[in-house]
C-alpha cells in the first residue's frame, strides 16, 4: 500500500539517523476533570482508545478520537484535549521524542491525527510491552523502550490510508531550504523575512508566498516556532538562567522574551521549567 504522497527517497534517508525516546507509557483511565486547554508539551504522544469519547487538538485540528483508533498529537504544537464526562476516556498512551537530524519527525512528516488501529489486538500488545519495557530496570531496558517507540510508529504509518502521508517540504538543497537553514542558525540574531528572502534570492513578497506554500507556514511563523522550540529545548534540558536563553535567543531582555515565551505556549518560562524539566548533567 503506497501510504506516502510523495516520493519517499528523502523520508528514508532522513529516517535512517531517527532517534526515539521513551519518556512515559501507561493506561488511563480519565475521568471528568482529565483535560488542558491551550498546551504546548515538549513531547510527542501517541495513544489507543479503548473506551469513551472526547475532542483533542493540535495547531487547530481537532479530532475526536474513539474506541478502536489511534491518535497522534506531535511536540511543540498548540494542544487542548479534554473527555466526555458520560463517557470519560479509558486509554493506553505514551509521551515520546522522535529526531530525524536534529528536527522534530513531525516537522519532516505530516501524518494523519487519527487514524483505526488495523488490528486492535496488534495495538493493545504493542502498548502493553511498550509499558512493561519502560517498567523494567535492567541495562537494556533503554533499547527495549525505544525499540517500543519505534514498533509504534511503524504501526501507526502501517495504519494511515493511502497517501495520508507527506513530507513537510521535499527538497532539502533548495532555495528555500538555504533560507530556513540560515534562520535555524542564527537564532542569537533578530533575522528578517528580508533577509531570508536575500538568502534564497527572491524578493521579499514572492519568498514570502514559496515559503508558505512550500512550508505550509509564513516566514515569520518559522521564525516564532524555531525560537520557541530552541527555548523549549534550553529551559527543559539545561540549567541555564532564563536571561542567558533570552540572549541566546536574540531578545532584547528577559521581560520580552518571557512575554513572548508565554504567548507561545501558555505559561511563563519559569513555570515550563517547572513543569517539564529533564534531568541532565
Amino acid at each position: 500500500m503506497e501510504i506516502f504522497m510523495t516520493d519517499s527517497l528523502l523520508l528514508q534517508t532522513r529516517l535512517r539517523e531517527i532517534t526515539v525516546n521513551l519518556e512515559r507509557a501507561h493506561l488511563l483511565c480519565c475521568d471528568a476533570s482529565w483535560g488542558c486547554d491551550r498546551f504546548v508539551a515538549p513531547y510527542s504522544s501517541i495513544g489507543l482508545i479503548l473506551e469513551g469519547e472526547g475532542t483533542m487538538r493540535a495547531d487547530g485540528m481537532e479530532i475526536h478520537p474513539s474506541r478502536g483508533q489511534l491518535y497522534l498529537l506531535p511536540a511543540k504544537t498548540t494542544q487542548s484535549f479534554f473527555t466526555d464526562a458520560d463517557h470519560p476516556y479509558r486509554k493506553y498512551y505514551c509521551h515520546f521524542e522522535a529526531c530525524c537530524q536534529g528536527s522534530e519527525l513531525f516537522d519532516l512528516l505530516r501524518l494523519p491525527l487519527c487514524v483505526d488501529a488495523a488490528d486492535f489486538s496488534t495495538a493493545v500488545s504493542l502498548f502493553q510491552r511498550m509499558i512493561s519495557a519502560s517498567s523494567e530496570q535492567d541495562p537494556l531496558s533503554c533499547i527495549k523502550s525505544g525499540q517500543s517507540v519505534l514498533d509504534l510508529l511503524v504501526y501507526y504509518m502501517e495504519c494511515c490510508p493511502p497517501g495520508s502521508i507527506r513530507l513537510s517540504h521535499s527538497d532539502v538543497d533548495s532555495p528555500l531550504s538555504r533560507a530556513a537553514r540560515f534562520a535555524e542558525n542564527s537564532l542569537d540574531q533578530s533575522v528578517t523575512v528580508a533577509k531570508m528572502a536575500e538568502i534564497a534570492g527572491y524578493h521579499p513578497a514572492h519568498f514570502t508566498k514559496l515559503f508558505q506554500q512550500r512550508m505550509g507556514i509564513s516566514p515569520v511563523q518559522f521564525l516564532i516556532h524555531k525560537k520557541t522550540e530552541a527555548a523549549i529545548e534550553q529551559l527543559t534540558a539545561t540549567s541555564l538562567p532564563i536571561s542567558s536563553i533570552a540572549e541566546s535567543l536574540g531578545f532584547g531582555s528577559q521581560f520580552y522574551f518571557s512575554n513572548f515565551f508565554k504567548k507561545q505556549t501558555g505559561m511563563t518560562p519559569s513555570e515550563y521549567r517547572k513543569a517539564f524539566s529533564r534531568p541532565h548533567a
